[in-house]
């Protein structure tokens, strides 16, 4: 396997991985992202439609036909999540307690934004 589809292979499993498990967490267990929603929307509806829209983000990537969709969606669903992320800085009852903790999550959604578009980008070459 040449380095570019090695590459191109790392980034599809990374956005399944992350995408399919985070979905399938989501609803198994809403009742464990709650916290995250904020109160002016509604929590059970966000979570589990989330969850689904993460399993076939997952399932895209997967598919070469519709890897750079699944890449590019992975890019956007993390960069609306990162508000979220960085809400739990201000909010007077974080979820995860600042600094360390919400800044990580901050670095680990633009990562996974950079993730998304480099595999869009791999598609198109």
């Amino acid at each position: 396997m040449n380095r570019s589809k090695f590459y191109e292979w790392l980034l599809t499993g990374v956005v399944a991985i992350v995408m399919i498990g985070g979905g399938l967490a989501h609803l198994m267990n809403p009742q464990g992202f709650a916290p995250l929603v904020p109160s002016f929307l509604p929590a059970l509806p966000v979570i589990l439609g989330a969850g689904v829209l993460q399993i076939a983000i997952g399932l895209a990537a997967v598919i070469p036909r519709y890897r750079i969709w699944g890449g590019l969606a992975f890019a956007a669903l993390c960069f609306g999540y990162l508000p979220l992320h960085v809400w739990d800085f201000f909010r007077p009852d974080p979820v995860f307690p600042p600094p360390v903790a919400a800044t990580i999550r901050v670095v680990v959604q633009l990562l996974f934004i950079a993730i998304g578009l480099q595999l869009a980008k791999q598609r198109t070459k």
